[in-house]
């Protein structure tokens, strides 16, 4: 089931001296690389359809957790691992993979580029690469790539069909699910992102629409540069509490660990919905100079 056989013979196909290019390749599926291309996406290209995908991902990531959770299937020995691991003990399915899925697939789906070859070959190859990375860098088997992928695109049509275009659902869907996480994994930074995210994200979709539109690539530039200082500060703040990594938190043991938790709630709640109204802010900046572009960032 979990392919261990053809799994060796990927790892054995690329030698050690090609793991910086690989750790490369599975950082285009890690939650800080997609993180800072769906703000750079929502801020300069377009809000609506990028919140729909980040959304997709809240949702995603709470639904993903509880089923490695329940599986519990566990990774493949520390032996092979090539890089520290950073994330939960489980091994199926594969989180990257699936992520990869979810958030190329979904911006591909939300753009309607789906009936483009280019754009379509494009986004399979990159969820191929950041899947065979993963079994490369002795993280994860085939099969768990494989049923990451699957699940993915499983995940999309569900998803597709329960939020059917508002963002808001998304965002209501993942704090739902975050239910059912808390449940089986504990309170974990995952659960908390899965809650706190998704309500700030339902708070501040509301205000989507109504957010002026950028008025000239300078302002877009400025727009750019403020909205990812923003997200580095909340990174900082959130990774400074401890068991941020993803960790399991101790819930119940007193005001400081309710403390902690309720903080980590907070921040991810603060960055997600100052990632989707970063806009207002730069909107009532006055510049001197008044030509707009066809840059159209709504």
């Amino acid at each position: 089931m979990r392919l261990e056989g053809p799994s060796a013979t990927i790892r054995e196909a690329v030698s050690e001296e090609h793991v910086d290019a690989v750790v490369a390749v599975t950082e285009l599926g890690s939650p800080t690389v997609l993180l800072f291309l769906l703000a750079t996406l929502y801020w300069l290209v377009d809000r609506r359809r990028t919140l729909l995908v980040v959304s997709y991902a809240l949702a995603g990531l709470t639904v993903l957790i509880t089923v490695k959770a329940v599986l519990g299937m566990p990774r493949p020995p520390e032996s092979l691992f090539l890089i520290e691991l950073d994330g939960d003990e489980y091994g199926f399915p594969s989180g990257h993979t699936f992520a990869a899925v979810v958030v190329y697939g979904g911006l591909l789906r939300a753009f309607d580029r789906t009936r483009s070859l280019p754009a379509v070959v494009g986004v399979s190859g990159i969820i191929t690469l950041v899947a065979l990375s993963r079994v490369v860098l002795g993280l994860h088997y085939l099969g768990d790539v494989v049923a990451g992928a699957l699940f993915g695109v499983l995940a999309l049509v569900i998803f597709g069909r329960l939020v059917r275009g508002e963002p808001r659902r998304g965002f209501a869907i993942a704090v739902i699910c975050s239910v059912p996480a808390l449940l089986v994994t504990g309170v974990t930074s995952y659960t908390l992102l899965g809650i706190g995210g998704g309500a700030g994200g339902m708070f501040a979709a509301r205000y989507v629409d109504r957010l002026p539109a950028l008025r000239n690539r300078i302002e877009g530039a400025v727009l750019f540069v403020v909205g990812c200082t923003f997200v580095l500060i909340t990174e900082v703040a959130i990774d400074a509490i401890p068991a941020a990594g993803g960790g399991v938190l101790e819930a119940g043991g007193g005001f400081l660990e309710f403390a902690t938790l309720t903080l980590m709630g907070t921040l991810y709640g603060l960055q997600v919905a100052g990632i989707i109204l970063v806009p207002a802010a730069i909107g009532r900046l006055e510049w001197p100079f008044a030509s707009p572009t066809n840059w159209n960032g709504a």
